[in-house]
């Protein structure tokens, strides 16, 4: 019997049986995976976000000093770096599913035939990554058979947004202007914008991202730090980590000093938070925006 949504499915008996629509085409996946590698970190964090712990991803290091949460149990295997992981490491665990995003899409072939592979590309043309990241939740969690998990998880993701959302309301800060940006070095930023995670999030807190200018397919715009001159009106939000030399060099600078935002006590930083994450990612980060601005308002 087979049935279609977004993917489809069937069983026989007690096979199981399953073919998956993704962004790099179809791939059949015979039975629910039990060695899952996962070579981008939205994957590993969408697959521990539902109770699923991959046998091995790429950089297991990068993943817990940036993305951090859920956090990665010290049994996953690491596979090499996101831009190139080793196929021949890869080949020798056996996996039974594979997944990676766009950026992978030359390697594609190789991995299909280690195991089956699944694409999907979060940050795109699109400009609208919660959306997209509904949709891979549930489509992971029907891969796995839990599709239950998949909508909870979806569901305390829009909670925890009303949530928020009506705190700041209460707190008469509907419609605050911010600007949400990581330093890169000492002088430069990246400043999310349209099709940022960051973005989404402002947007279901209830509030206005300053920043309005052209972006990239991952929802940022790279700039000198001196462009946030320009928005001096506006909250300053960014996220860590920052070590003490790179925050001395940007924070005693009399650039910062001089700007509004920083006399006006209006600079929040989050902690480690993956801006290209999944709904953990998101999470997170409106709590973190919402208990800041509350937290600053009443100093």
């Amino acid at each position: 019997m087979r049935r279609v949504v977004c993917l489809s499915l069937f069983f026989f008996s007690h096979a199981f049986a399953l073919t998956v629509k993704h962004d790099l085409g179809e791939t059949e996946i015979p039975n629910i995976p039990q060695r899952v590698v996962a070579l981008d970190w939205v994957s590993t964090e969408t697959l521990l976000s539902l109770g699923i712990t991959p046998f091995a991803i790429a950089d297991t290091d990068g993943y817990r000093h940036w993305v951090a949460f859920p956090a990665l149990p010290d049994t996953v295997k690491d596979v090499g770096s996101r831009r190139e992981p080793n196929l021949e490491s890869i080949t020798a665990l056996k996996p039974d599913l594979i997944v990676i995003n766009e950026a992978h899409a030359a390697v594609y072939p190789a991995l299909a035939k280690i195991a089956p592979t699944v694409a999907f590309n979060v940050f795109n043309g699109e400009k609208k990554p919660l959306k997209a990241l509904r949709t891979m939740t549930v489509t992971v969690g029907s891969i796995f058979g839990k599709e239950d998990v998949s909508h909870d998880v979806i569901n305390a993701t829009q909670h925890i947004f009303q949530q928020n959302n009506a705190r700041l309301h209460e707190a008469g800060m509907a419609n605050l202007p911010l600007v949400v940006v990581r330093f890169i070095g000492n002088t430069h930023v990246r400043i999310h914008g349209e099709g940022s995670l960051a973005n989404d999030i402002v947007t279901e807190l209830g509030l206005r991202n300053s920043w309005q200018e052209k972006t990239n397919n991952w929802g940022f715009s790279s700039s000198g730090i001196d462009t946030l001159a320009k928005h001096q009106q506006a909250t300053v939000v960014y996220l860590e980590p920052l070590d003490d030399a790179q925050r001395k060099a940007i924070f005693s600078t009399p650039f910062w000093k001089a700007m509004r935002f920083n006399r006006e006590n209006n600079v929040i930083a989050l902690p480690p938070i993956w801006t290209f994450g999944g709904l953990i990612s998101a999470q997170r980060m409106s709590n973190e925006i919402t208990e800041n601005l509350i937290g600053n308002a009443e100093k």
